[in-house]
């Protein structure tokens, strides 16, 4: 906030003078990571733990020397931890630390130009460390390190170490697939006639699922398990840790500097951890840093790094965090792509392949996918990478109960500070995501406006974070990977990930998807969906604004539930509304009509129960109940709706029951949806939560859960049934089928919708004042000026280029960004989009006649008071 980060340096500088600490060995970015973790006086320091202070990112010498000061400082009451948790304490559930966090920093301007000269004093650091190394007493055994763990029957695993406690949801068998790992890891170092090393495992997850934690408590954990299992014998024994954060090397000059910056790590590493290392190993290595650093060759480094990994003589457990920093190297803010090339395909791949038998490889990182696109882009000759890699997937969402159990270990957190509850009702139901937002709602000081604050918290962490990730995942790829990605945000549309998706998106998505009857694959967790329609524009592209969407007005999960709102909305009036009888009587009804209208006839029959139970005095029919309700009649009432309004009455016998009368209720709510954000982005208001709120409360279950009623019975459907469905809208609109008002008369026919709205079409194209205008059959101007959040052009069509048709010989572009001109675009049916942008931006169709004409004619509106019919006044 406007600090010189030289005056918390220099004070944290005088502290450890104080203490006796060697100032020689703490760089700025050392000092930066205990000032943000608060170890900032001598009480601070006094307190430290050693998995404290590992969290907070500081190398283990540095943790080593800093824990040897603790002796010669005075006691400070308070900070030692007995299975408290709180600010800074000493638990954590799901996968998220709630011990001091941790902030990673880049290198600054100075730090980035200066690296080679880094690199230097690094091995004028390291030179003569040999015999210190040799002569040293035995490393840190990772079985003296790593937490003991206890099972209990809540599916809650215990971390216990000698000072704390920490507790991990594990509803997804995490625990046990990276114990299967180990074991399979152990029985690959013996087998002498296994031609490679043991397989990586890679701790995957979408964002904010518990990735870090688990790579640096729970896996040294499990592994440690399995070692004392095994009785202190065997090739494994005696292993060490070596822990890395790949985000930490210098990657801003170039593949060679990078690596030059792993191997500084890596002999820092083995000097303050006392590596036994082959004799003479180091010296090489340090002479060859000393010879070869001002070269830009990565293959000297490259060898340099596998010759001192193979000199190791213990077993190792490598921890690396921010994976996907090693395969990115970039120049003057562009890829190093020769670079990368190489630390990819000539580097890593060897490593992971053919290195020690005895070194074991754990990874994660912010962005799973790029590293799995990165695995998967590897050579396939010899042993494919991806095809070997082991994964233990964390679980983006959790069930209530385990939600549930998680806030009560954070409401035991700090007796002193009471939770507010609507923190556990607006946070999505990740373990993780609701960890890091009460920590970060205690570190501000417990604000009483907690609405405002999880907003905030969404907007500024959450989204700007899935950001990076996706977009660092992504960015290099085909723009038909990235709308694959939407078209899987939208459980109605899917994807086939086989044939569509590249096999490392495939790999790292797989376990976070559901498939539909005709083997389409969508997300599954409800958050991460509308994530990833906040960050796309139809066309691919990432979307520059995508924070401001949260502004809607409605949390993730409801702007999902509103969205598959709309869509079985739009189903069901196709496929149940009063005109699809005599539509499928003269074409065959689509596959899964049947499952379809079970699944929305319970959902029916569930709310007449509800409706009737409430009924006190004489027996109403389903139209009498529903027509009593209050979020009834305030969609039936919405100006969006007046020509359904106006039609209703001549057509109730057609809605004789809660069936009907429930499809109808959808029609509605998607035409007043899609007059709203994000549908309805230049002229629409926010989202009313009111209407996306209506049905679950009636039915008395939360969004989530109903919310999983609706994606239940889209994923039935096919998805050409939804086009079908869309494209019949369209002609209805557009001129190409029936009639508005020939329709009016039998199921009503308001404006909006997805498909409908300003230019009554799913193109946005401006249309006049009165209804029978543009209906021609020539082509019309279209200003493609909006970024939809919705999938636009390719959603729902598979991979083709938006349907916007210019003329003449030019054709539009993937991936450009910004308005585009005023195109051309067939009035007719076409091939489109079954989610293109919102037509509903401008004006609608009128549904009455002019002011001027109304007083030669009537107009009937049913109210919403009166008796339980309504009644009746003319206009």
């Amino acid at each position: 906030m406007g600090v010189d980060p030289a005056q918390p340096r220099e004070q944290l500088r005088t502290v450890l003078r104080a203490c006796g600490a060697d100032l020689t060995l703490f760089e700025d970015i050392d000092l930066d990571k205990m000032w943000d973790n608060r170890y900032r006086s001598v009480r601070g320091l006094q307190g430290a733990t050693r998995e404290g202070l590992s969290v907070a990112g500081l190398p283990p010498g540095l943790v080593d020397h800093i824990l040897t000061l603790r002796g010669s400082l005075p006691a400070a009451a308070g900070e030692h931890f007995h299975g408290a948790v709180g600010r800074g304490g000493a638990r954590d559930w799901g996968g998220q630390r709630s011990l001091p966090r941790v902030t990673r920093h880049r290198p600054n301007a100075n730090q980035q130009g200066n690296t080679k000269a880094r690199v230097g004093s690094v091995a004028g650091l390291t030179a003569g460390a040999t015999s210190s190394v040799e002569g040293a007493p035995a490393p840190r055994r990772l079985v003296d390190s790593a937490a003991t763990m206890r099972h209990n029957d809540n599916n809650t695993v215990e971390l216990h170490y000698s000072d704390r406690v920490l507790s991990y949801v594990d509803a997804a068998g995490v625990v046990d697939r990276i114990r299967l790992w180990a074991e399979t890891a152990m029985r690959a170092a013996v087998d002498k006639r296994r031609a490679k090393a043991p397989s990586l495992l890679m701790v995957s997850g979408l964002v904010k699922t518990g990735k870090s934690f688990t790579l640096e408590h729970v896996v040294p954990a499990v592994v440690a398990e399995a070692l004392r299992q095994q009785g202190g014998k065997g090739p494994l024994a005696g292993m060490v840790v070596l822990r890395l954060s790949a985000d930490q090397l210098n990657r801003k000059s170039g593949a060679a500097v990078l690596l030059w910056s792993l191997l500084s790590v890596l002999l820092r590493w083995a000097r303050k951890e006392h590596v036994p290392m082959r004799k003479g190993a180091l010296e090489d290595v340090e002479a060859d840093m000393a010879r070869y650093h001002n070269t830009d060759a990565c293959f000297i480094p490259g060898h340099a790094i596998e010759s001192f990994l193979k000199a190791v003589e213990v077993p190792v457990l490598v921890l690396c965090d921010e994976m996907q920093s090693l395969f990115r190297p970039t120049i003057g803010g562009k890829l190093d792509a020769s670079g990368a090339a190489y630390i990819r395909d000539s580097f890593m791949k060897p490593l992971l392949v053919y290195g020690n038998h005895t070194t074991l490889w754990c990874t994660t990182g912010s962005s799973m996918a790029h590293t799995w696109i990165s695995l998967a882009d590897m050579p396939p000759n010899g042993f494919p990478v991806i095809t070997g890699a082991s994964a233990a997937n964390l679980p983006a969402t959790y069930s209530a109960e385990h939600m549930s159990l998680a806030w009560e270990l954070l409401q035991g957190s700090d007796p002193d500070v009471p939770l507010d509850p609507k923190l556990l009702e607006l946070c999505p139901p990740s373990i993780a995501l609701l960890t890091v937002l009460v920590e970060d709602w205690m570190d501000a000081g417990c604000p009483g406006d907690v609405a405002a604050f999880v907003h905030e918290f969404m907007r500024t962490k959450l989204i700007d974070e899935s950001l990076k990730e996706w977009r660092v995942g992504l960015e290099d790829m085909a723009p038909s990977q990235r709308i694959t990605v939407l078209n899987m945000s939208f459980p109605s549309v899917g994807a086939h990930i086989d044939t569509e998706l590249h096999p490392g998106l495939e790999r790292f998505l797989e376990p976070h998807l559901d498939r539909t009857v005709d083997g389409r694959y969508y997300l599954h967790d409800s958050h991460q969906r509308q994530i990833v329609r906040l960050l796309f524009n139809s066309d691919g592209t990432p979307r520059e604004r995508c924070r401001s969407d949260l502004e809607y007005g409605a949390t993730l999960t409801q702007l999902d539930l509103a969205w598959n709102l709309f869509h079985l909305g739009e189903a069901a009036d196709y496929l149940l509304g009063p005109h699809a009888s005599r539509r499928w009587e003269r074409k065959k009804p689509p596959a899964g009509m049947d499952e379809f209208k079970a699944k929305v006839q319970a959902i029916a029959d569930e709310i007449a129960n509800k409706l009737s139970s409430d009924q006190v005095g004489a027996a109403l029919g389903p139209q009498e109940l529903w027509e009593r309700q209050s979020w009834f009649q305030r969609v039936l009432l919405s100006r969006w709706n007046n020509r359904d309004c106006a039609t209703y009455k001549d057509n109730k016998r057609a809605r004789s029951t809660h069936l009907a009368m429930l499809v109808f209720y959808l029609r509605l709510s998607r035409n007043v949806l899609a007059h709203t954000k994000p549908w309805d982005r230049k002229h629409g208001v926010a989202v009313d939560v009111d209407v996306i709120e209506a049905l679950p409360r009636v039915l008395g279950r939360s969004h989530l859960a109903f919310n999983e009623l609706a994606v239940g019975a889209l994923r039935v459907l096919p998805r050409h049934t939804m086009e079908e469905a869309a494209a019949e809208l369209d002609a209805q609109l557009s001129g190409g089928g029936a009639s508005i008002e020939s329709l009016a008369k039998d199921e009503g026919s308001s404006s909006g919708g997805l498909s409908s709205g300003t230019g009554g079409s799913r193109w946005g194209g401006q249309r006049g004042g009165r209804s029978g205008e543009g209906r021609g059959r020539g082509v019309r101007a279209m200003a493609d000026n909006c970024a939809p959040a919705c999938p636009g052009p390719a959603a729902g069509c598979g991979q083709r280029t938006p349907l916007v048709y210019a003329t003449g010989r030019h054709t539009g572009v993937w991936g450009q960004e910004g308005p585009r001109a005023a195109t051309l675009a067939p009035r007719l049916r076409v091939q489109r989009s079954l989610f293109a942008p919102s037509a509903a931006v401008g004006l609608r169709l009128p549904c009455r006649p002019p002011l001027t004409a109304m007083r030669h004619a009537s107009l009937m509106c049913l109210l919403a008071a009166g008796s339980s019919l309504g009644f009746w006044l003319r206009v």
